[in-house]
């Protein structure tokens, strides 16, 4: 992402997941001033030297290497209506249809409670969270956060099912309809026994955005289209595809389809069997963000997907904080050089801030407490790392066992941490860690730097104009025509705002005024100051132009008081003559 962090905690099914992003886009006259705002070093300090409270984790069955979906429906199935069968499953669809907001009942929900319910009764325990979230996502759930109950009692093998809902049923009852009071948009219900064990199963969740059906594998053109409307307003909007086993890409994101719609076209990798998307969005104004949905998609649309975690590292018990930061850089750094990419240093002084949140953070979190997005922003202002921050990416694992190369297949199991960990353009990294010896559980927080060197945004510009051609591609319009010796003017006027000599309003005023004297015609255009390229949004009317003559610049420059530079983008084109 650029100019956003990201969270990646492991509280719940499908835990939330945060994205720290630049603030609004758009346009401000005068002193340029910081669009992104982020916590003081100075209130971080305070923070860390408060006492910790030791975080609260839920009891899991320990890490786990390997699950077979019994299950799951086909590709493009998962949304398909549930029928109960048998007597608990009828009860509990008497109890959905009784709720004052009733819950779709389908497939990917009750595959879910299936599969839940099926670990429970093997380990006495719920998954860890790496082999929940796949639970979730191979089942064919979008959702990122599930909620889950469960009753269990111990009955002799010998006692007949009828006799055990004779004495169990209505306490049943009550208790899902106090858990689905708490209003779910879908639910999902299993009821199962192994030996003397005897477990109900119920899941829920609400969404965060109405997705239109789409299949979990890739069509002929080796794509997957997800297109939707989010619940709320959107700064900006994006996605991410896991490529492979150590590489992440970003989803094409269609300019055509205006906020808070959206359309993203992922392409998995082609020997991919299984891969992730994550897809986030950013409230208006706001600095973080969070992912709205996230989907497992998979290859072969008719076998279920099973889980087979991906070793990156040899076993390394570590038994300190320091010791385990020492063993993850090493082993992070040896994978991204056998992936080609450059290695990553330790940004040491802002580790050390880290460190001391790490704690407070993941208590935080854990418990829904904002304070967490106050300290993942913190950490993402990078203000002990020095250089020119071009943006920064977020996330945190918390996985049951002290193998810090386990730890690490964990990171990178998601589109986010390997946004953070794996991405090309990531040159430092601050890592807070959490060692809890007596829990078997290591965890940390991990900020990834990017930074900007001197002022060339070529790639910027070209990246922004394939984005306007694919769109108008798929509204069967052909590419825009640049505006030639535009891009030298832009270039020019930018390199102004760069050095805090113009204003963006300043440089595009410039460049209209030079446009209009070089062709001969009208222009118009706007400015976006942000903190993301993602931010670009062109309208409608202008992008579904028949012929389309238009040219775009980017350049970077930082605030006094700012922790990162941010971006202005110039957008101009030409206005057609009215053939009518």
């Amino acid at each position: 992402m650029t100019g956003r962090g990201f969270a990646q905690l492991g509280a719940v099914v499908g835990a939330a997941v945060l994205i720290g992003c630049g603030g609004a886009g758009g346009t401000g006259g005068g002193v340029a001033r910081p669009i992104a705002e982020f916590p003081s070093q100075a209130d971080l300090l305070a923070l860390g030297g408060k006492p910790s409270v030791k975080p609260a984790l839920p009891k899991t069955a320990g890490a786990s290497d390997a699950w077979n979906i019994e299950m799951a429906p086909v590709a493009d199935a998962a949304e398909t209506a549930w029928e109960p069968s048998g007597r608990w499953e009828t009860l509990f669809a008497e109890v959905a249809r009784s709720a004052a907001k009733k819950p779709r009942l389908n497939l990917a929900m009750a595959c879910l409670a299936h599969e839940l319910g099926r670990f429970y009764l093997q380990h006495g325990a719920t998954p860890d969270q790496s082999l929940r979230r796949f639970l979730v996502g191979g089942c064919g759930n979008l959702v990122p956060d599930v909620f889950e109950a469960h009753f269990d009692l111990k009955v002799p093998a010998n006692v007949k099912e009828d006799e055990i809902f004779t004495k169990t049923g209505d306490g049943l009852r009550a208790a899902l309809e106090k858990n689905l009071a708490q209003g779910m948009d879908l639910a999902g219900f299993w009821f199962g026994r192994r030996d003397d064990k005897v477990v109900a199963y119920m899941v829920g969740a609400r969404e965060k955005a109405q997705i239109k059906p789409f299949s979990l594998s890739p069509n002929a053109q080796g794509e997957v289209v997800i297109e939707g409307r989010l619940h709320e307003q959107a700064q900006f909007m994006e996605a991410y595809v896991n490529y492979g086993s150590a590489a992440v890409a970003p989803c094409q994101v269609d300019l055509a389809v205006p906020r808070p719609q959206f359309r993203f076209i992922c392409r998995p990798a082609p020997g991919d069997d299984t891969t992730w998307v994550q897809m986030l969005y950013a409230p208006p104004k706001r600095v973080l963000s969070t992912v709205f949905a996230q989907a497992l998609l998979r290859r072969a649309p008719d076998a279920p997907p099973s889980y087979v975690a991906v070793r990156y590292a040899d076993p390394t018990p570590v038994a300190s904080p320091e010791e385990f930061t020492k063993a993850i850089v090493q082993h992070l750094n040896r994978v991204r050089k056998t992936a080609g990419l450059s290695l990553v240093s330790l940004a040491a002084r802002e580790s050390d801030t880290a460190a001391k949140l790490a704690p407070h953070y993941f208590s935080a979190a854990l418990e829904g407490n904002p304070q967490a997005d106050l300290i993942a922003l913190g950490l993402l202002a990078g203000w002990e790392v020095g250089g020119t921050i071009r943006n920064a990416t977020l996330m945190s694992e918390i996985s049951p066992t002290l193998d810090a190369g386990r730890w690490l297949t964990s990171a990178l199991e998601m589109p986010i941490g390997r946004n953070t960990l794996f991405s090309r353009d990531i040159e430092q990294v601050a890592f807070g860690p959490l060692l809890m010896k007596e829990e078997g559980v290591i965890g940390a927080v991990v900020t990834g730097y990017r930074f900007h060197h001197g002022n060339n945004h070529t790639e910027d510009v070209k990246n922004l104009l394939t984005r306007v051609v694919q769109s108008r591609a798929r509204m069967g319009l052909p590419a825009p025509l640049r505006l030639g010796s535009v891009a030298q003017v832009m270039d020019e006027e930018l390199a102004k705002v760069h050095t805090d000599v113009a204003t963006p309003e300043e440089a595009l005023n410039a460049v209209l005024s030079r446009a209009v004297d070089l062709f001969s015609m009208g222009m118009r255009g706007f400015v976006i100051e942000a903190s993301s390229l993602e931010e670009l949004e062109i309208p409608e009317e202008v992008l579904r132009q028949p012929t389309l003559h238009l040219d775009i610049g980017v350049t970077h420059h930082k605030p006094k008081g700012a922790a990162w530079a941010q971006y202005t983008i110039l957008v101009v084109h030409a206005v057609m003559p009215d053939k009518t």
